[in-house]
């Protein structure tokens, strides 16, 4: 079927985006296979008109940043580079929620509302217009075709579906839709150990040449698999996004499948911000379509190597302009250039969330990296969470199976006593289950006060404003 993904990709894509849709999204998808071989200095160059054209737009046809910059005496037509505009304040999910009418542009744009239900489970609405999507979408053509995941290719999706009743249109239209695009889709909520017989079976009828999937459910399958033994076969490769790829879960499902599997970092707001590419040095940056900053909590550049705050500036939404909008992520920018030869700037890895780290009495902080990288050296725990309601207490949800020994709970415990300390309180629970999120997600750590009043994050803003609303995940 290589044949058809040619086709695809030259005629049918073509056909249904450009005359049919009325979309620009097949143009700005082959700019892009040029423009990544572009040097450093010419993608910043690209960026910084970019920059300049939005944040004049946004000063003139937006009531919200424009009265905001005028009030903290900021001038968009002063800023001539990066350095110029790490003056303007960072925007967060609650400056969103209370000021997204005024945010949008005055000019008569067409918007597509969109909505996130993120990490702290609190949704925020948002807008972009139709070019910011069509560019969006090409930005992920391209990152999914450095792993063989170019539209046209066939893929097994391992994600998110409709929750509850869906009428008989809807999913006829939605079948037909993955049918045209080669793909075949699992939903994430269901790999359970009840579900990966059938699963199984599955793959093993459609045997794709790309798999995509959310991070958790996939590294649960590739563990099904591997206890019993099977040889799953997968053309080219694995793509992973949504949920944050830890190291011992690339190295056990490459093991399984036996093909490489490539990182992504994305999210609803703005869709592709970074992809591996064949050489798996970091993640090369969205540039020509978004301004990514690495930032401590003064706002300031992180040193290299260092953990920051993700601020993202999306270049090409003038409908409602994400500026500096501060995610909840974290991660850690590289200095270092790909040997793959794009220019385009590199993450060197990205850590989670901001609201991951717990805090205990003595005033430790534990980065909620820590327990993914504990817990896999038990491996009768198929599932847990860590929840953090006060400093005083942790509590460890485990749906561990049969082979989880006292011994192993002693153990459990020691080893997260040797970073919490002993003011700690640490509170297992066995359970049968631990919900995913409504995005089908699942979440390791939750620290309910930190995303309740937003006392995790102190980025300097320029008006009083904005410097109250702190960062909500």
């Amino acid at each position: 079927m290589i044949m058809y993904g040619t086709f695809y990709r030259k005629v049918l894509l073509p056909l249904f985006d450009g005359p049919l849709k009325g979309r620009r999204t097949v143009p700005y998808w082959r700019a892009l296979e040029e423009s990544q071989w572009w040097s450093r200095a010419q993608l910043e160059e690209f960026q910084l008109i970019a920059l300049r054209n939005l944040l004049r737009h946004a000063s003139d046809t937006c009531p919200y940043f424009g009265e905001t910059w005028q009030t903290a005496g900021l001038n968009p037509s002063v800023v001539r580079s990066l350095e110029d505009f790490r003056q303007f304040p960072t925007i967060t999910r609650e400056a969103i929620r209370a000021h997204r009418l005024r945010m949008r542009s005055r000019l008569p744009i067409k918007l597509v509302t969109k909505g996130t239900g993120g990490s702290s489970g609190e949704p925020l609405q948002f807008d972009l217009c139709l070019d910011s999507n069509d560019r969006r979408t090409a930005q992920m053509y391209r990152g999914y075709g450095w792993a063989g995941g170019a539209p046209g290719s066939k893929q097994l999706l391992i994600w998110g579906s409709h929750v509850g009743p869906v009428p008989a249109w809807k999913r006829w239209k939605s079948d037909l839709h993955h049918r045209f695009d080669r793909q075949r889709v699992l939903s994430c909520f269901e790999f359970t150990p009840q579900k990966m017989d059938a699963h199984w079976e599955s793959l093993r009828r459609y045997q794709p040449e790309v798999i995509v999937a959310y991070t958790n459910p996939l590294y649960e399958f590739a563990r099904y698999l591997q206890s019993r033994n099977i040889q799953p076969k997968v053309g080219r490769s694995i793509i992973v996004g949504a949920e944050k790829l830890h190291d011992f879960q690339r190295s056990l499902i490459e093991d399984v499948f036996q093909v490489p599997i490539f990182e992504t970092y994305g999210s609803r707001e703005v869709m592709l911000i970074g992809a591996e590419c064949e050489y798996h040095s970091g993640l090369h940056l969205s540039m020509e379509n978004l301004l990514v900053e690495i930032l401590d909590d003064d706002g300031q550049p992180t040193p290299n190597g260092q953990v920051g705050n993700v601020v993202i500036t999306d270049l090409f939404n003038y409908g409602m302009p994400f500026i500096r909008y501060v995610n909840g992520d974290q991660a850690i920018a590289s200095s270092e250039s790909c040997p793959c030869g794009r220019g385009l700037a590199l993450l060197k890895s990205v850590t989670g969330r901001r609201l991951d780290v717990l805090d205990t009495p003595d005033g430790r902080q534990i980065p909620g990296e820590f327990f993914p990288h504990l817990i896999k050296d038990f491996p009768a725990v198929r599932r847990f969470q860590v929840m953090q309601e006060s400093p005083a207490l942790i509590t460890l949800k485990l749906v561990a199976e049969g082979g989880f020994t006292l011994l192993d709970r002693q153990q459990l415990l020691c080893n997260i006593r040797q970073v919490a300390g002993s003011e700690v309180e640490i509170d297992v629970q066995y359970v049968t289950d631990i919900p995913l999120t409504r995005a089908g997600k699942h979440n390791v750590v939750v620290k309910r006060p930190a995303s309740e009043n937003g006392e995790h994050q102190r980025h300097v803003s320029s008006t009083p404003e904005l410097a109250e609303t702190g960062v909500s995940a």
